[in-house]
């Protein structure tokens, strides 16, 4: 299951992770960025070329895929800052989003194609804002952005938009929705800016009365029925609508990244760490052997497997049990005592 020498140095070599999804058990998603060497950072800043257009890979892994034959990555050339989302409604599917021009991938269900910009497609959501984040819930591909966007994928060129129910911002530096989570496509929350929660009930969407206005970054819908929000610094709540308790007062240099819900828990993460979340206490997640440790960056959660990623690597959990996909400490001193450049 591990990735080898020989796909690592295909996939993964020149570049880090900085994104991951669960599509199914058995598929899953990274998007990664191109490293570059001093003297390539040097040739950047010379020729004025944007840092965020650097090279990316959109890496997937297929557990029931023939040896040799699980890893493959498709090149996003010239593209912006990228999420990575996944579908499984009405095709499943990964989706790689850009945030500037809304640039779409699509691969998976026997087809790959770029697909229209999500601002230029039919119903886009995305017509006041960029793309900021994309989630699945309950099988569909979700997206927010600034400015209080939010749609819903229906298929090849075409979205729902739930924007035009959302009242703007006055003032749209104040941003717009970082985060979107769900119990269920009836009972969405939305986050960001200055303390800015929206919850949609099926019918209409409405500001929420949130306990602060610190900037609010991942919002989570645990299987407790608590909607948990975590802002700067890691200062977390957890309750709905309008009742709110903080649960955690920050002070964590990175805020997180990722929160989401996996075996009983809600479990949390930046580039510096894993946390998790029981019991309304938040505390570092006990018992993760150090070399899962490494992983932390991102989190993803579907049909009962949690993925990790970030800069170290990536493993997942299912049933329990943590494993490990690849450890880039480890590949990188292979590939230097195998000589390959």
């Amino acid at each position: 299951m591990q990735m080898t020498l020989k796909e690592y140095a295909a996939n993964l070599s020149t570049f880090y992770v900085y994104g991951c999804v669960v599509r199914d058990r058995t598929r899953f998603g990274f998007i990664a960025d191109r490293w570059y060497t001093d003297e390539e950072v040097e040739e950047e800043e010379k020729s004025r070329s944007s840092r965020d257009r650097r090279d990316k890979h959109l890496v997937t892994f297929f557990r029931n895929g023939d040896p040799g034959k699980q890893w493959g990555w498709t090149l996003l050339e010239d593209w912006a800052t990228v999420y990575i989302g996944a579908a499984t409604k009405p095709q499943s599917q990964f989706i790689a989003l850009e945030m500037e021009d809304s640039s779409a991938y699509v691969i998976g269900s026997g087809v790959s194609y770029m697909d229209t910009p999500v601002k230029e497609c039919k119903g886009s959501p995305m017509r006041r804002g960029a793309i900021t984040r994309t989630k699945m819930i309950e099988g569909y591909a979700y997206v927010c952005g600034g400015n209080r966007s939010v749609g819903k994928r229906l298929g090849k060129g075409e979205w729902f938009s739930h924007s035009e129910a959302i009242p703007k911002l006055a003032d749209w530096s104040d941003g717009g929705f970082d985060d979107i989570a769900g119990f269920n496509e009836n009972d969405l929350y939305a986050v960001g800016g200055k303390g800015d929660v929206c919850h949609f009930n099926g019918k209409t969407w409405q500001q929420v009365s949130f306990p602060t206005n610190i900037w609010t970054r991942t919002v989570c819908c645990g299987g407790d029925g608590n909607v948990y929000v975590s802002c700067y610094e890691g200062l977390t709540f957890m309750g709905r609508e309008n009742r709110w308790k903080k649960i955690y007062d920050g002070g964590i240099s990175l805020g997180f990244k990722d929160m989401v819900w996996h075996e009983g828990k809600v479990w949390c993460t930046n580039d510096n760490g894993v946390w998790t979340i029981e019991n309304g206490k938040l505390a570092r997640a006990s018992g993760l052997p150090s070399e899962i440790y490494v992983c932390s960056g991102s989190l993803s959660v579907n049909d009962g497997v949690m993925l990790l990623a970030g800069l170290g690597g990536a493993a997942f959990m299912e049933n329990g049990r943590w494993h490990n996909l690849f450890l880039r400490g480890e590949m990188e001193m292979a590939m230097r005592k195998s000589g390959a450049p």
